[in-house]
């Protein structure tokens, strides 16, 4: 039989460097096992984003990603909205089915997947998250789900953080949720006995944030930052020096995108061999 999405069409939309990675993922999956896709990335002025919405719906899409600055936009417009959606008020996938957009969000379950296969497990007791983001409460809120006790919220804004953590505190009243501003004195009590640091902000693209107190993170503390680049940020480049096991936003990056092609198809595709495929990308760019 063939398959029901002969010759049908995914695509990445937003931010330019999923423009470059994504497709490079998803075809490197699609050619190994031959398949009548084509994953594409297309430039959409911000004025034109529903009226490419409804391309999407009327056409051969079988759906695409969605990220930075259409996510919002892209849970707003879908007809059926997944509780991770719910939660973060942001989509980062879109599946067409019978020219129905159904919602997503693989920012908890992209992260989770990409920290169990880095061996650091699932569960969590202590958790400090690093901004209030939509990618802070999707993996947030994976993380309640997975076992985490207690989570702390620390952002630039502390009504941002205590609004997330209204919204958290609701799905699961038995997780104690605290939250606190990036000052170091409130940084330096929270990562105290912490399991796990997620770094969730464009802060740690920045070179200048002295006020991070690296030697208060604890040898037993994993640390993650979600943001990419090259070698890892900063922050991630430190801490490793200091011998802690840390993961930069590649593996999230990848495991998500498998989840995504999950959803689109129906097929599994091992996390693991989308990190192999983004980095050979990145390789071959050098």
């Amino acid at each position: 039989m063939r398959p029901s999405y002969l010759d049908s069409l995914l695509f990445v939309v937003g931010n330019p460097l999923s423009h470059s990675l994504s497709p490079a993922m998803h075809g490197s999956v699609i050619r190994r096992r031959s398949l009548p896709l084509q994953y594409i990335g297309i430039e959409v002025p911000p004025p034109r984003f529903d009226d490419f919405i409804r391309v999407v719906r009327s056409s051969n899409f079988l759906g695409g990603n969605v990220t930075i600055p259409y996510k919002r936009q892209a849970a707003e417009v879908a007809d059926i909205r997944s509780e991770a959606v719910a939660v973060c008020g942001a989509a980062n996938v879109l599946t067409v089915k019978e020219g129905r957009l159904l919602a997503d969000n693989t920012d908890g379950d992209g992260f989770l997947d990409a920290a169990s296969a880095a061996g650091w497990g699932r569960i969590f007791p202590r958790v400090v998250i690093v901004g209030a983001g939509g990618a802070a409460r999707g993996i947030a809120f994976a993380l309640m789900l997975a076992g985490a006790r207690e989570i702390v919220i620390l952002n630039r804004d502390p009504e941002r953080a205590l609004r997330m953590a209204d919204d958290l505190a609701g799905r699961d009243p038995e997780v104690s949720i605290r939250t606190g501003s990036l000052d170091r004195a409130s940084m330096l009590q929270s990562l105290n006995g912490a399991n796990l640091v997620v770094q969730c902000t464009s802060l740690g693209l920045s070179d200048d944030w002295v006020d991070f107190p690296i030697k208060a993170v604890e040898k037993t503390t994993r640390f993650a930052d979600i943001v990419y680049v090259p070698g890892g940020t900063s922050l991630v480049r430190a801490l490793r020096r200091r011998g802690i096991d840390t993961m930069d936003g590649l593996p999230m990056l990848a495991f998500q995108a498998a989840r995504s092609f999950g959803l689109w198809t129906g097929i599994e595709v091992p996390g693991e061999e989308y990190l192999a495929a983004a980095r050979l990308a990145i390789v071959r760019k050098r």
